[in-house]
């Protein structure tokens, strides 16, 4: 049985504060990870207010519960208003802990373009034209910071806008990381053969949110996290699967249950590999 955790660094404390206790566990635990790296920034300012306007409207206010923690109690007040306040860059001024990870056989892929918020909030009506240039924005920040071309791509707040596959390929990437399904294959073919779309079954749903974060939100315990994960990868299509969270929660309010739910897997025998499709990193 094989596991891939995949976080999304998307705020400087993700990159800054989760990842170099990440690294420093995965070597405790012989383990490997992956981290989608945002570049840019993580908020849009704008679309943030306009999105809690819009959602303070009672003709939207949604009766779907999702399982998950505020901003404030996922990053920490310091974390929380250092985002809010100055909105730092983040795999821009993480280049050091990036290299880092590369060194460490942990998997790096591209999250996004220049700003977290506004890929989030408003991919779905970009251009080819735009998306193109956001993904090789991308691109060059990573180059900028010393990385290689990565070959995987996620998008942020799961906003896969249609005309992204074909982006992607002509940009030199070989996988898409968006889609967040139970019971499904890992590895499947998306959009004509363009790209691997790789799915990661342990979320917490709906919205796609942390795993670990919304166990943690539900009252559920690292033995009863880890028996979930073994249970489905025994009886599910492959024996190998993707759980997703964040850095600032796994390293942060989510360590003891993060912690606690990997040692519990990799005593149930279960590897912690770097790369989700079976193909060598």
């Amino acid at each position: 049985m094989r596991l891939t955790v995949r976080f999304d660094v998307d705020t400087w404390s993700c990159a800054h504060r989760g990842m170099p206790f990440l690294m420093d566990f995965a070597q405790r635990l012989e383990a490997e990870f992956c981290f989608m790296v945002n570049m840019g920034r993580a908020v849009s300012r704008g679309l943030h207010l306009r999105k809690l306007v819009r959602s303070s409207s009672p003709a939207n206010v949604s009766e779907e519960r999702v399982d998950k923690l505020g901003s404030m109690q996922r990053m920490g007040v310091s974390g929380y208003l250092r985002t809010a306040l100055l909105n730092p860059e983040v795999g821009l001024t993480a280049g050091a802990i990036l290299q880092r990870a590369g060194r460490e056989g942990h998997v790096l892929g591209l999250h996004g373009g220049r700003n977290h918020g506004e890929w989030q909030w408003g991919a779905q009506n970009w251009s080819g034209e735009r998306l193109r240039d956001e993904v090789l924005w991308g691109l060059r920040a990573f180059e900028r910071v010393g990385l290689e071309h990565p070959r995987r791509f996620s998008s942020p707040g799961w906003n896969s806008p249609s005309g992204l596959p074909a982006v992607l390929a002509q940009c030199g990437f070989e996988e898409l990381h968006d889609r967040h399904e139970p019971g499904i294959p890992i590895d499947t073919v998306a959009s004509g053969g363009i790209l691997r779309e790789i799915n990661t079954a342990f979320a917490g749903e709906p919205g796609g949110v942390g795993y670990f974060e919304s166990c943690l939100v539900r009252g559920v315990d690292a033995a009863s996290a880890a028996e979930r994960i073994v249970s489905e990868l025994r009886s599910g299509p492959a024996a190998h699967a993707v759980v997703y969270d964040h850095p600032v929660f796994c390293a942060g309010i989510g360590r003891d249950l993060f912690c606690s739910t990997l040692l519990a897997l990799r005593e149930r025998g279960v590897g912690l590999i770097g790369y989700a499709s079976g193909k060598p990193a």
